[in-house]
């Protein structure tokens, strides 16, 4: 066995983003301030104005997604219909032109945070030629205002956790009525999100990743020194908005996760109802002192506080207005349609 150190690996990552600026340059800065040598942006919207503040970053590389991309990036030379597609195309897009040991694939309101540094992991990780895997926690939001977009505490999912029957009967003991519209415990998703060694023969999905020919899983190596936080909605704006989205694809082009169905069907009807849309946040995404206590007695709570400012100081010179007015209004901007009729 070898025993003399290596260096650390070099990593970036890659995100395909429609977002308020705010967000993107959270992103990046934050794991640029992290140890990220690369970050990968793939705007959605090809006139997006965050362009030029991004590319003022070192480290940053910026791509417009616009019809000349596409040419390059998609089989068909089109723009996929679906925003995963598009993820998937630009992920691997950025796998072939990124000069970094790893590529971790992120969505842009997900952030990996460290106990220890990750490019030593991944200096370890490569010899057992698999991908590095990042167990997911989700924001849930304390009762009352919320003050900042990052707020909140984080719960764990309970994929790794239940070993004995299936777990959708055990998530509703944990769960109660809530359990339907879980996946594993989380609102978002309880897949996690991966990064694989650059020149390996692997293909990046969106949560995890492809080697050799066909769809043939990519081994696995759970990381030790990170995990991925994610926010799954900013704002109770951006939560609404984003199943707002899913209503709008032709199933045959995408398919709706059960737990994310079971979210659309509640809010349609909160729709219905004067202050339905709130009182159904505050039921799925707000977490009481006494569910506190009884997730962290099951150790489903990850009870450390996400700050992002001190990091972001330091890489951008100021730190952006993450209040929830000035970021839902950049939503609005960007979102007309899917944020119509909102509250």
């Amino acid at each position: 066995m070898p025993t003399d150190p290596l260096p650390p690996a070099s990593w970036g990552a890659v995100l395909t983003a429609h977002e308020p600026a705010q967000l993107l340059l959270a992103n990046v800065g934050w794991h640029i301030g992290t140890g990220a040598a690369e970050m990968h942006v793939y705007l959605d919207d090809p006139e997006d104005p965050a362009l030029t503040l991004l590319e003022a970053i070192p480290g940053v590389r910026t791509v417009r997604c616009d019809a000349a991309h596409w040419r390059e990036a998609a089989p068909s030379g089109r723009r996929p219909v679906t925003h995963r597609r598009r993820q998937a195309l630009n992920a691997n897009h950025a796998l072939k032109r990124c000069r970094v040991d790893w590529l971790v694939h992120l969505d842009a309101d997900e952030f990996l945070i460290q106990d220890r540094p990750l490019g030593l992991e991944m200096t370890a990780v490569r010899e057992l030629e698999c991908e590095l895997y990042f167990r997911v926690a989700e924001r849930l939001y304390l009762p009352g205002p919320q003050a900042s977009i990052w707020d909140g505490v984080f719960r764990t999912c309970t994929r790794a956790q239940i070993r004995r029957g299936d777990g959708i009967s055990n998530d509703r003991v944990i769960y109660g009525d809530h359990a339907a519209c879980l996946d594993y415990g989380v609102l978002g998703h309880s897949a996690g999100k991966c990064a694989v060694p650059v020149g390996e023969g692997f293909r990046l999905g969106i949560h995890w990743a492809f080697r050799g020919d066909g769809r043939r899983r990519a081994e696995r190596f759970r990381s030790t020194a990170a995990r991925l936080l994610h926010f799954d909605g900013l704002t109770q704006l951006q939560w609404w908005a984003k199943l707002r989205r899913y209503t709008e694809y032709d199933p045959a082009d995408f398919n709706v996760a059960a737990h994310r169905q079971a979210q659309i069907d509640l809010a349609v009807h909160a729709g219905e109802i004067p202050g339905g849309y709130e009182a159904m946040h505050a039921e799925l995404k707000e977490i009481s002192p006494n569910v506190q206590a009884r997730l962290r007695a099951f150790g489903l709570l990850y009870e450390v506080p996400f700050n992002p400012a001190p990091v972001l100081c330091k890489v951008l010179g100021e730190v952006p207005d993450f209040s929830v007015e000035t970021f839902d209004a950049d939503l609005r901007r960007r979102l007309p349609e899917l944020t119509r009729g909102l509250p």
